[in-house]
């Protein structure tokens, strides 16, 4: 059941969900950030807590800003650094469209070492070992 389950919620990621990793360039620091997400977009919230019992990883639902061509609210469940982590790695074996994107997703995390530097300078090599990644997950899209 639990394998059904896991296939389940990696088709509903195939389908209705993003994983990126997010640059972001502040004036005050010489080098960028970078930080590894998923998200899962859907109308039906119920169907996003589904998910995240599913994978059994804890994440927060927002409301999405409806724009004027939108009928029904929309909503999405968005999962942060190490629980990105942990939901591509749970979820990789069963992963279709999305299987390469989370390939390079996971590589990101295990080769520039993004957890746990937090304030510290990160080296010129690791940033480029960052940026790589981050196009290359563009160029998978």
């Amino acid at each position: 059941m639990g394998d059904a389950r896991l296939g389940w919620a990696a088709g509903f990621l195939d389908g209705e969900g993003c994983i990126h990793i997010a640059k972001q360039i502040y004036s005050s620091r010489r080098s960028c950030t970078y930080r590894l997400g998923v998200h899962v977009t859907q109308n039906d919230r119920s169907a996003l807590e589904h998910f995240r019992r599913v994978v059994g990883i804890d994440a927060p639902i927002y409301l999405v800003k409806r724009a004027a061509n939108h009928r029904r609210q929309c909503y999405t469940l968005n999962f942060s650094g190490e629980k990105a982590l942990h939901l591509l790695n749970k979820l990789l074996p069963f992963l279709q469209r999305k299987y390469l994107e989370a390939k390079a997703a996971i590589g990101f995390w295990a080769e520039s070492r993004v957890g746990g530097r937090r304030g510290k300078r990160v080296e010129a090599e690791l940033t480029a070992i960052r940026e790589f990644y981050f196009e290359l997950l563009k160029k998978l899209k």
